[in-house]
C-alpha cells in the first residue's frame, strides 16, 4: 500500500462523501481513483480511435473489453465507425 497526500479541502470533500455513502475514507478514495482512471483511459482511447491512430480492436483491447462493447462506446461517444478491410484483416490476424 502507498500513501498519498491530499489537499485539505479535497480530503474534507472525501470525508463528506464517505459519510453519505457509509464507507471508509480509504475505500472511497480507492474507488474514486479506480473509476477516475478508467474514465481518463476510456477518453484517451476514444480520442486515439477517433483520430485513427488505433484500430477498433486495439481500442477494445486497451479497455479490456470485447469489440462489441467497444462499438457501443464509440456509438455513445458519437464517433463515426470507419472499419476498413485492412483493419478487419489486422484484427483477424491478431485474434
Amino acid at each position: 500500500m502507498k500513501a498519498i497526500k491530499l489537499k485539505d479541502n479535497l480530503y474534507k470533500e472525501v470525508e463528506k462523501v464517505s459519510k453519505v455513502q457509509g464507507i471508509k475514507v480509504e475505500e472511497l478514495i480507492s474507488k474514486a481513483l479506480k473509476q477516475g482512471l478508467y474514465v481518463i483511459n476510456e477518453k484517451s482511447v476514444l480520442e486515439l480511435y477517433s483520430n485513427r491512430k488505433i484500430s477498433l480492436q486495439k481500442a477494445a483491447s486497451l479497455l479490456s473489453i470485447d469489440i462489441w462493447e467497444m462499438i457501443d462506446k464509440v456509438k455513445k461517444a458519437d464517433i463515426h465507425i470507419d472499419y476498413s478491410l485492412e483493419e478487419l484483416s489486422e484484427d483477424l490476424s491478431n485474434a
